[in-house]
């Protein structure tokens, strides 16, 4: 498991794995949303408000050329649905992989801070017991 391999660490839980950690057991559990309110919020998607922004743009753009060439209004229409439905998920897919790469990178980070603290209060507690004996 995680915590085995990292003292400390378990983010699937998010749960202290250990006292051996840089914050003891003081760190504080997120609390996640349940599915059904998840759902309908998504002012507070991530990714939601870009790929909305990017896909209508796109869509309205190729659109309007569409009618700037003069073709039929549901061939424009076509065009318009079909560019927004390219562009949503292509944005959307692309927007969620940089964001996994960030929290990843931001994790990764933790984790090798956590490591260090680890060993600075072990070496420190290691210090303290030689000096009473």
């Amino acid at each position: 498991s995680i915590s085995s391999a990292m003292p400390g660490s378990d983010p699937l839980s998010r749960q202290p794995g250990g006292a051996d950690t840089a914050y003891g057991q003081s760190r504080e559990v997120i609390p996640l949303p349940d599915d059904a309110t998840a759902w309908w919020n998504l002012r507070n998607a991530p990714c939601f408000r870009e790929t909305l922004m990017w896909s209508l743009g796109g869509a309205s753009i190729i659109g309007g050329l569409q009618a700037v060439r003069r073709k039929p209004g549901m061939q424009v229409g076509n065009v318009f649905v079909g560019t927004f439905t390219f562009l949503s998920l292509a944005c959307w897919g692309v927007c969620r992989y940089e964001t996994s790469m960030r929290h990843k990178a931001v994790s990764d980070a933790i984790v090798e801070q956590n490591s260090k603290q680890a060993a600075v209060e072990r070496a420190n507690r290691e210090k303290a017991a030689k000096a009473k004996e």
